[in-house]
């Protein structure tokens, strides 16, 4: 295949003459080597430009960028006088966005067993370093962990920016065993940001009853310079009489309060191992507050729970979310005797308040006698509810999918990989797979495109072979997209017809999705053979 910048239009199937503009273009960078150990992530600028971040170990962090034109105008490495660049192994991602029209990159990095938590502010033109701060840090992380029924107490650093605005937050969230010179007042912190990174305020996290000794992370969510909203569940280690092991707790940050006030959402009571996602939406003035915890379902139900508050953080109400006509679709077109049983990964809001929930069934086991192989997981089928401003399902959308990674992927994973957590996990690049797994979702107007890697089955011994079998390498893979209209799925191969010793794949980990471009970007490795090439695809939906 050709690796000049090209236009290709590849797919199964013929296209009607009046479908070409839903039929995905695609645009070539040049060829580069494979990355083959650290991790990826492209962003695309309000001012055209696309830079992708490698960060490794033998070349800490390099940015090249790309022009308007999709041209390479500058590759550089970056480094820094506070934060270790060539210590990857010891260093994580967590949160990297386009603030005040510049590329800002937040990271935490372990200094003598001391979390410590960086900004860092890339030139928009070139990629070069602006400027660097050390925001704070955490305690120790030589310490016990607290674990009570399936809560963990959370000790990580997180950070949240405003979809609406450049208005962003980071929380210090100190979780370890209590000491005794601890304070308990001062265990988690706040700090809030002007687009400018002015710091405009530092709110403490803790219930003035002292009814909870312990919180487990949820969400953090930014309201322009107005608010600051944070979602916990509150525990302790031993149980106070009859009062419940754990709740959710709903907490808001005023810019005249040096201290969340705090709401407890009693339906929660004895939830454990919460996972969630939670929004402002300005149009409502309320939040919307997204749970998952899968120990709720037992009864059938689906474990997923959607809260409605007010912006001054009072619940208005709540409901369990049910998916009647996602089951009808998954028996119908998928096999299923029964009803689909995913975990959430992400949840886009509309202004109105109706919204889409993208799903993925996870099943974990283990296999393997030493530590770095032993847990597994299985990502299963696609599930995707459009949802009405009442919960309720307008259209469903299910695709056939199956991944195996070493390792556990959590819920709300892909909310994650959107805003570009990560952290160093494995040191073996044939185990480094979870960049190219799971899926992306695109949704324009008359159609809808699901994106993912696939092991094509009928490639393997001829066609032969009928069991599906899972993706566990990226030799293996080959990316396809699913496109939705009229009632219609069509798979399209967007770079060309895989063969047996030839295929192309994507690090869906790095892609960023430009919606008013619609646009979306990704690595995209070609493979002949043992030979892999890479570089940058434009996809114009």
């Amino acid at each position: 295949m050709s690796y000049i910048r090209s236009v290709v239009w590849l797919c199964l199937f013929l296209i009607p003459a009046g479908l070409y503009a839903q039929v995905p273009v695609v645009t070539l960078g040049p060829a580069v080597e494979e990355p083959l150990d650290g991790w990826d992530k492209l962003m695309q600028l309000k001012n055209g430009h696309t830079f992708w971040l490698h960060f490794s170990k033998k070349e800490g962090m390099r940015v090249t960028v790309y022009n308007a034109k999709h041209e390479q105008i500058a590759a550089d490495s970056v480094g820094g006088s506070l934060w270790n660049a060539a210590d990857l192994e010891s260093t994580e991602i967590d949160g990297i966005y386009e603030i005040n029209g510049q590329p800002v990159i937040f990271l935490q990095q372990l200094v003598k067993y001391v979390p410590v938590f960086f900004r860092l502010v890339l030139d928009p033109q070139n990629g070069k370093l602006l400027r660097e701060d050390k925001l704070g840090e955490l305690s120790t992380v030589l310490h016990r962990s607290v674990y009570v029924q399936e809560n963990l107490a959370s000790h990580d650093c997180y950070v949240e920016k405003d979809p609406d605005s450049d208005y962003y937050a980071v929380a210090f969230f100190n979780g370890a065993e209590i000491q005794r010179n601890d304070s308990i007042r001062e265990r988690i912190r706040v700090m809030h940001f002007s687009p400018s990174h002015e710091l405009l305020n530092t709110g403490l996290y803790y219930l003035p009853d002292t009814t909870y000794s312990y919180y487990s992370y949820i969400s953090l969510s930014v309201h322009g310079k107005d608010k600051v909203y944070m979602s916990t569940v509150g525990f302790n280690a031993k149980r106070k009489g009859n009062e419940p092991w754990s709740k959710v707790i709903f907490s808001a940050l005023s810019p005249d309060s040096a201290t969340f006030a705090h709401h407890v959402l009693d339906y929660t009571a004895n939830f454990g191992d919460v996972s969630g996602y939670q929004q402002y939406l300005p149009a409502r003035d309320e939040v919307k507050l997204l749970l998952y915890a899968p120990g709720q379902r037992s009864d059938g139900s689906s474990g997923i729970f959607l809260s409605t508050l007010l912006s001054s953080g009072k619940l208005r109400k709540h409901q369990q979310l049910s998916f009647p006509e996602l089951g009808k679709n998954v028996q119908l077109n998928l096999g299923y005797k029964e009803d689909y049983k995913g975990a959430p990964q992400r949840m886009y809001w509309q202004p109105d308040g109706s919204g889409t929930l993208l799903l993925e069934t996870l099943t974990r086991y283990k296999q393997g006698n030493t530590q770095i192989n032993k847990l597994h997981t299985n990502m299963g089928d696609i599930g995707v509810a459009l949802l009405d401003s009442t919960g309720r399902e307008n259209e469903t959308l299910a695709v056939s999918k199956y991944q195996s990674i070493t390792g556990v992927c959590e819920p709300f994973s892909l909310h994650r990989r959107m805003k570009s957590e990560w952290v160093f996990r494995n040191k073996i690049a044939a185990l480094n797979t979870n960049t190219y797994l799971s899926y992306d979702y695109v949704n324009i107007p008359n159609a809808t495109f699901v994106l993912f890697n696939d092991y094509l089955q009928y490639l393997d011994s001829g066609g032969q072979d009928k069991v599906k079998k899972p993706l566990k390498y990226t030799t293996d893979a080959n990316f396809v997209c699913y496109r939705f209209y009229n009632g219609k799925m069509e798979r399209l191969f967007l770079f060309g017809t895989p063969e047996v010793t030839k295929g192309y794949y994507c690090m869906m980990g790095a892609s960023s999705y430009d919606q008013a471009q619609r646009v979306y970007a990704t690595v995209m490795i070609s493979r002949k053979g043992t030979e892999k090439q890479a570089c940058v695809a434009w996809i114009q939906f």
